[in-house]
Formats: structure tokens, C-alpha cells, sequence
């Protein structure tokens, strides 16, 4: 194992110049502070293959990493190489998981050895695949064993497979790191990475999926010359989207917006309602007399009004013109009005009128030529 812990930092060290000449081509899509308090308990349990897991009563602050190895047996989508990692730090075999699962718990030591601070970035690549990078500060307090080791993981809040199997906090990825400093008060800061590679290929697609995952950063290991491995560290938290660091002011805006929207659409609906009952109804047609005569007729809304003009548009001239007067609310009257000749020429009438707390309005009436003799009423226009 210590092999590959150096293995792992040899490889680190290596990628340092190619992982900074391509950040200068990395977007970030979201990002989070890693949390400052620590929670106290991890607990790690291995599935059977028919979804068995030992029962026990959740304590507070639980941190909850779900393992599962079956996939080969089973034809499930769900990755296990990290789980059949784990089972064999545990030395646990197959046979005694299948039976009833297995769960290990590991409890922080209350004393803190190691400080860590940083955020959580959703990074987005030239090729908008998008990965998970830890930008963190780790300083320890003491000396630390060259057993340490940092573990980066992944979980998804709520799996389901091809079989359409659910598991809540599945380990979709883990990686172990490394490549920082063991030496009291020394900080080191570093940038370690879920690739977007491996997240693939662990049925990780944050571009679709962008929410329902976890991560956490755990960190076992001990003081300087001890054999005791423990848990040292534990941060936990959802992954980052990107409502996930607005401000309470910024996650009601959208709400806002809409409040406000509704209330000016139920505004303009009134006011519209209103209009309607209040403006008059002029209508015409020409009549069954002589083709130079129109009936016009016309219908107060909701409150008075007064017609303080009439116009007509060329070639059509007036020979009776109609009314100026006041009309009473409600009140309808028809009007005969004459033309001194007939035209072939949409004959297009005018109005001035005062409405009663609404102020001077135009309405127009187009109506077509008689020699169409055409009885169909016409929708009027309203011009403020």
C-alpha cells in the first residue's frame, strides 16, 4: 500500500505542468467553501448482492459511503472497482459480504491534528465535460505519520441501475491523495481532481445530472511514529451547483420577479377587464333604405360619455351628420347617418369622444362599400 501512495504522488508531481497549462482553458460552473466543522462519523457499508446491509441506528453528524461489488455478477451499471479496493483493505471476502453485507465505522478522534480550508469547484473543460477539483490549504498541527492518506470521494444521494435497483449514497469515485505535506505547521496547497475521465466511466455526467451528489474528503492516518491509523478529518457536503452559493437574496430574486410579474399580469388583466365595461360599443351597417345610408349604432359601457365630433375619410362626405351628445351609462341608440354619394371605397368613419373619468378617446368603424352590400358588422378600433 505504501507503494502506491508514493506511486500516486510520483504521478502528481508529474501532471503539475500539464495541469496548470490547462487550467488557463477551464471554466468554473460552480463552487462551494469546503465546510468548516467536521462531522464525527464515517460508516462504510458493503452490500450483498440481493441489497442486504446490516441495520444500525444513525448518529448524528454520519457520514454514509455505500459500496457495491456485485456488478460483475449481476449486469448492474453501478461501478465497483473502488468497492472491491475497499473490501480488500478490510480483508473482507466475498462470501461473508454476500451473506448479510458488512459495515465498518470509523470515529473521528476528537482531537484536531490536521486544518483544512479551500473550496469545491464544478469545472467545465474546453470540451464542456465537467469535473470536480479541490483547491484546499492542509496544514498540520503535528508531525504525521507517513501513513496518512487523503481520500477524495464521491457519492450519489440516490442511485439507481440498469435494473432499476435505488441505493441511497453510492461511492461513485474515489481517489486517494497524497501529494501534501506531513510536517507540523507546514501548509501545503494543492489541487487535486475527480477527472472527468473517471467520472464517466463511474456514471458520473454532471452536465445532465448537476445535483443529487455528495463528496467528501477524509483523511486517516496518525502522529509521527505511531502504527494507529484513525480518522482524522471529515468534510461533507453536497457537491456545488450553482444555486447552491447564491445569497438568500439572490435565491429569492427569481421568486420576486415572478411575484411581481404575477400581480402586473393580474393588473393588466383587470384594467383590461375594466376598459372593456367602460368603453362604448359603435358599431354600423349599411341599411336596406338606399346604399347612402348607414345605421350606426352606438352603446354606452359603465359610465357616461359624450361624442364631441364626427369625421369621415375622402371620397365619402357627410350629408346628415350624426349627433353630438351625451350618453347616459348604458344607454344604446341607433343613428341614421347619409352620405351625399356612393363610392366603390371602404367607407371609414371617425369619432371623438370624452369618457367620463377616462378622458377624450377615438373610435373607428370601416365598413366596406355598399354595392357589396355587405350586412357583416365590423369590430371597432379603440385609440386612446
Amino acid at each position: 500500500m505504501k507503494g502506491r501512495w508514493w506511486s500516486t504522488l510520483l504521478l502528481a508531481l508529474m501532471l503539475t505542468p500539464v495541469l496548470s497549462s490547462a487550467a488557463s482553458t477551464w471554466s468554473i460552473h460552480a463552487y462551494a467553501p469546503v465546510p468548516g466543522e467536521d462531522a464525527m462519523v464515517l460508516r462504510e457499508t458493503f452490500l450483498s448482492a440481493n441489497m442486504e446491509a446490516p441495520s444500525r441506528p444513525l448518529e448524528s453528524a454520519t457520514v454514509d459511503w455505500v459500496w457495491w461489488s456485485w456488478s460483475d455478477s449481476t449486469g448492474s451499471d453501478w461501478p465497483n472497482d473502488d468497492a472491491m479496493y475497499r473490501k480488500q483493505h478490510f480483508n473482507l471476502s466475498s462470501s461473508t459480504v454476500n451473506t448479510t453485507g458488512h459495515q465498518v465505522e470509523h470515529h473521528r478522534i476528537t482531537t484536531d491534528l490536521v486544518d483544512m480550508t479551500g473550496r469545491v469547484n464544478i469545472v467545465a473543460a474546453e470540451d464542456n465535460a465537467r469535473f470536480v477539483t479541490f483547491e484546499v490549504d492542509i496544514t498540520p498541527r503535528v508531525n504525521l505519520s507517513d501513513q496518512t492518506l487523503l481520500y477524495l470521494v464521491l457519492t450519489e444521494d440516490r442511485a439507481r441501475d440498469v435494473h432499476l435497483r435505488h441505493v441511497n449514497h453510492l461511492v461513485r469515485e474515489l481517489r486517494p491523495e497524497v501529494a501534501f505535506s506531513l510536517k507540523a505547521n507546514n501548509t501545503t496547497s494543492m489541487t487535486a481532481m475527480l477527472a472527468a475521465d473517471h467520472l464517466a466511466a463511474a456514471g458520473v455526467d454532471l452536465t445532465d445530472q448537476p445535483t443529487g451528489w455528495s463528496y467528501t474528503i477524509a483523511m486517516f492516518g496518525g502522529t509521527q511514529g505511531s502504527e494507529t491509523i484513525e480518522l482524522m478529518l471529515l468534510k461533507h457536503d453536497r457537491l456545488p451547483a450553482p444555486m447552491l452559493h447564491l445569497t438568500a437574496a439572490q435565491k429569492w430574486l427569481p421568486l420576486t420577479i415572478t411575484a411581481v410579474a404575477l400581480v402586473a399580469m393580474a393588473s393588466i388583466v383587470a384594467a383590461s377587464s375594466k376598459r372593456e365595461r367602460t368603453v362604448p360599443v359603435l358599431k354600423a351597417r349599411w341599411t336596406d333604405i338606399e346604399r347612402s345610408v348607414m345605421t350606426l349604432t352606438l352603446e354606452a359601457g359603465e359610465v357616461p360619455f359624450t361624442v364631441t365630433q364626427w369625421s369621415v375619410q375622402p371620397p365619402w362626405s357627410f350629408r346628415g351628420r350624426p349627433p353630438v351628445r351625451t350618453f347616459e351609462a348604458g344607454e344604446k341608440v341607433d343613428v341614421l347617418v347619409r352620405f351625399k354619394s356612393t363610392h366603390d371605397a371602404e367607407c371609414h368613419l371617425e369619432s371623438t369622444i370624452e369618457i367620463e373619468g377616462f378622458g377624450a378617446w377615438r373610435q373607428h368603424v370601416w365598413l366596406s362599400s355598399p354595392f357589396q352590400r355587405s350586412e357583416t358588422e365590423l369590430e371597432v378600433n379603440e385609440t386612446e
